[in-house]
């Protein structure tokens, strides 16, 4: 039978002769991309980097982010800028100023030791650096409102996708010093386990190999912590310095989102702007007594009762009306690179509202300092409202004016910002304003408390009001100033009579005696260990005189805590 004469669905190659047999097509394996090709600069600049993780870890995040932890910040930026520089790269003067400003900022963990503003300075910092490493790698910016958000954004996250690429990078190569590197890594880390084994097997059967164990080791867990932490942050700056130099900029122009509908972005502002009219209408109530009746029945106008309403709801409105500000700039249709007119016209109207939102509620807090002192919060809040100020002037501008961008206006108004508050340290300046304020007559009523509160910054104040001619300021001030040498010093506790507990002041030791390790410094807790060793050498019995005002303050701060 010929095999031609076969049905088409019974043909197949062993019945056709002379037909090649069919295979599966080759299904290609996923090959993993191409480690970085790693010249010796490269290889330097990583073992420099995973030093630089240890003292990170060691001087910075275990030395209480002090004086540790902006050396350590300084020598990474140094690192990382060397690596980074390139002959010809031209750079930008913004980028300039935000590496000058990184490192200006690093300075506040010397200066201050306030939480908040070292948390937002460590943000801030970490942003504008990275805008002067992105400089450095030529990794450019777009030009769009948007550009500097999506620069660093694409960054961190790029970067940390990176790992894996950038650890194969350091232990593949054909250089023979570079394989037998990375045997001799391999072979120390599979001993590992079995030398922990043998150890403690070697400690179990001698006394004198545990005892010299036990003295190498002996705040191990402290160590290995460190040690962690260290190899989790090396990592991350690795790939981070190796995606900025080498990897192509893949920063793309985006043209697919055309933007929101411009009718449903003004009805939104329309609305808030009714709003605000109707505000501004209620404010007539207060100069013009053909308006009086706004205000309630038996409303009696007083400049404390104004200061003290509305301060932090006219900073909520103010935040909410920037964040709507700029997503309309960057969500809304526009025509050139500009809005429509009606938006801004809108966005004109709240701009110019929220700016009068800040003064008011500025005017607000200088008349309640005046009347009541000057806390930390109070500052901190102003400063914010500062920095809106800056930026919703920005967005006006921006409005009219295609060149202006916000975010690095925003960006660098911040960090000049906190390095105002850290440097110049808002918390002493509190303690300082309170008490001069005081002795000056300008406040009736200092609050010992709040300044025990402010922690190293308000000991030399408490030290100052133990003279107090008010006695029972002194007498306040003599027990938070207790508090604050408990707080500062070891000691031990001994039961005196009918009296509770005695603090002798022959038993009293810095808690900080590590203050000769650099990392740990800064120079408010060193002024506040100064001023007490001199108050209490010259005032010896100074804590068994003042028990009972001691535990007075110990209740009250239980009364504020708890």
């Amino acid at each position: 039978m010929n095999p031609n004469d076969l049905p088409s669905e019974e043909k197949t190659p062993e019945t056709i002769p002379n037909t090649p047999p069919v295979y599966a097509p080759y299904q290609q394996k996923s090959v993993r991309p191409a480690p970085y090709a790693l010249d010796r600069s490269d290889r330097i600049f990583a073992a420099v980097l995973l030093v630089l993780s240890i003292f990170s870890v060691s001087a910075g995040v275990w030395g209480g982010f002090a004086a540790g932890f902006t050396a350590a910040f300084i020598l990474v930026f140094s690192a990382f800028t060397f690596y980074l520089a390139r002959k010809g790269t031209p750079l930008g003067f913004y980028p300039i100023l935000c590496g000058v400003l990184s490192v200006v900022l690093s300075a506040v963990f010397v200066t201050t030791s306030d939480l908040l503003v070292r948390f937002c300075s460590v943000i801030v910092m970490a942003l504008t650096s990275t805008v002067w490493f992105c400089a450095l790698g030529e990794k450019n910016i777009p030009d769009r409102e948007s550009g500097l958000a999506e620069r660093l954004i694409n960054q961190y996250f790029k970067s940390l996708s990176r790992i894996p690429k950038s650890l194969r990078s350091l232990f593949v190569s054909d250089d023979p010093r570079v394989k037998k590197t990375s045997a001799i890594l391999l072979g120390i880390a599979c001993a590992s386990p079995l030398l922990c084994a043998v150890i403690t097997l070697l400690m179990r059967s001698d006394a004198a190999f545990e005892g010299l164990i036990r003295h190498i080791f002996s705040d191990v867990g402290n160590t290995a912590a460190q040690i962690i932490l260290a190899l989790l942050l090396f990592p991350c700056f690795l790939s981070f310095g190796f995606y900025t130099k080498k990897d192509e900029d893949e920063t793309k122009e985006r043209h697919a989102f055309k933007g929101i509908d411009t009718a449903f972005i003004a009805s939104f502002i329309g609305l808030l702007s009714v709003s605000y009219i109707a505000y501004l209408f209620s404010q007539l109530a207060y100069f013009f007594s053909a308006f009086s009746g706004i205000l309630p029945d038996g409303y009696a106008f007083s400049y404390a009762d104004y200061a003290r309403r509305g301060f932090f709801e006219l900073c909520g409105i103010a935040a909410i009306n920037m964040a709507v500000q700029y997503l309309t700039l960057l969500l809304s249709r526009k025509k050139d690179e500009k809005l429509p007119v009606i938006l801004r016209v809108l966005c004109t109207f709240v701009g110019v509202f929220t700016l009068l939102l800040i003064a008011t509620a500025i005017a607000k807090m200088v008349l309640y300092i005046r009347r009541y002192g000057v806390t930390v919060l109070r500052l901190g809040t102003s400063s914010f409202m500062i920095f809106m100020a800056v930026v919703f002037i920005a967005m006006l501008l921006r409005l009219y004016l295609r060149r202006v961008r916000v975010l690095p206006v925003a960006l660098a108004t911040a960090a000049v910002i906190l390095s105002v508050l850290g440097i110049g340290n808002i918390r002493h300046f509190a303690a300082q304003y309170n008490y001069n304020a005081y002795e000056s007559g300008k406040i009736k009523k200092i609050d010992t408390d709040y300044l025990r509160q402010l922690g190293d910054e308000g000991v030399p104040y408490l030290i100052k009001l133990t003279r107090c001619k008010d006695s029972e300021v002194a007498s306040r001030a003599c027990g938070e100033l207790c508090l604050e040498v408990e707080r500062l010093y070891k000691g031990e506790y001994r039961e005196v009579g009918s009296k509770e507990y005695e603090f002798p002041l022959e038993y009293l030791i810095p808690k900080e005696k590590e203050f000769g390790a650099a990392s740990n410094f800064n120079i408010p807790r060193q002024k506040a260990y100064e001023q007490l060793d001199d108050f209490l050498s010259k005032n010896k019995t100074f804590l068994k005189d003042h028990v009972e005002e001691r535990m007075q303050a110990f209740d009250t701060a239980n009364d504020i805590y708890y």
